[in-house]
């Protein structure tokens, strides 16, 4: 049985992290920390400071689930009291500081894990395995597309006060998730953040493109000027003998027409509350995967599963801070390329 102590009982715990660990029946959520929180709310003891909390619930693993802004500070603290560190993205708000987490960590002995859950949802699994099969061949070329609504509600909290909004809090999953894919680092990055009359506001849109080994290509929009439908996260990844689709956000959808070309009719229900994923060849659909309603639960309860794993064995864990030290460099040369205007070289962050 592991105990597990979190910092930060916002939305992130609340929604995500609690529901997750709910689903593994070796962890036990020992107590909890957050100043802004009403303590009858939780199940669990909620305590007056983050070190009361290490001090006497004494666990195995912090969660820090706090605004990235506190990330530094608390996931030292945990280490300091000798705890494994399960923490939300963005790790760090700089490079240094991952640098300085990353070498206390090794000195205590330790595992900080960043929850990059998009890699362990069912539907980007799935795509991920396609890859070099005979029915997909190599991955070519990638495109990534949300279209997120901004709404007041959207923009409540620290989240929608932060300059570096869209990149840092949502891109930062999808540059992860191009180097999931491609199963190795890009060689350089291209951003251009427009943002029309309001040049000190928020990036609400971003273009980006990643360059591969090969010629291969990778291009992120992500569009939060748009009034259109909200899409969460659509992707398209093209390979020599296939291609994949995969969408988040869920659905139940009944289509029906004629296919082109062959003037077949055709009609097909789909039910994927979370998410679903295709595999395409010409106009043949096959689907390979889908995600449940609650599917940031899931997907973060399959990675904390292979964390404690990692440690019942003595392995590495995924999604270990060392490996999303490159993500968050690539996150920072996103806005350093916008900044600058230039293509960023992609130095390989060790």
């Amino acid at each position: 049985m592991y105990k597990i102590a979190i910092s930060g009982l916002g939305e992130a715990a609340q929604k995500i992290h609690i529901p997750a660990y709910s689903k593994l029946s070796n962890v036990e959520i020992v107590g909890g920390y957050d100043p802004y929180v009403t303590k009858a709310d939780f199940p669990f003891p909620v305590y007056d400071s983050l070190e009361a909390l290490l001090d006497k619930a004494r666990p195995d693993i912090l969660t820090v689930a706090t605004p990235t802004d506190f990330h530094f500070e608390q996931t030292k603290l945990g280490l300091k009291f000798g705890c494994h560190v399960f923490c939300e993205k963005p790790f760090t708000t700089k490079i240094e500081e991952a640098k300085e987490i990353i070498l206390l960590a090794k000195s205590a002995n330790r595992w900080v894990v960043i929850n990059q859950e998009f890699r362990y949802m069912n539907i980007h699994i799935a795509a991920k395995d396609k890859i070099k099969k005979s029915d997909f061949g190599e991955l070519l070329f990638l495109t990534a597309h949300q279209t997120f609504y901004v709404s007041d509600k959207t923009e409540e909290g620290w989240r929608g006060k932060d300059i570096q909004r869209t990149c840092k809090e949502f891109g930062i999953h999808v540059l992860d998730l191009c180097r999931y894919f491609f199963d190795e680092e890009p060689t350089s990055i291209y951003a251009r953040f427009p943002k029309g009359s309001k040049p000190d506001g928020p990036d609400y849109l971003n273009l980006i493109q990643l360059e591969f080994s090969g010629d291969r290509v990778a291009h992120i929009i992500l569009d939060r000027y748009s009034k259109g439908r909200h899409r969460y996260l659509d992707m398209r990844l093209d390979g020599s003998e296939g291609t994949v689709e995969t969408s988040l956000g869920g659905n139940i959808e009944l289509k029906g027409g004629i296919k082109g070309g062959t003037r077949k009719p055709y009609i097909n229900l789909d039910i994927s509350l979370g998410g679903n994923a295709y595999l395409y060849k010409g106009e043949t659909a096959k689907k390979i995967a889908s995600d449940p309603l609650d599917l940031f639960p899931n997907a973060t309860s399959h990675l904390l599963k292979l964390f404690l794993e990692a440690l019942d064995l003595g392995e590495v864990p995924p999604c270990h801070a060392e490996d999303n030290l490159k993500t968050l460099a690539l996150m920072h040369a996103a806005y350093e390329s916008h900044e600058k205007k230039i293509v960023v070289p992609v130095t390989h962050q060790e």
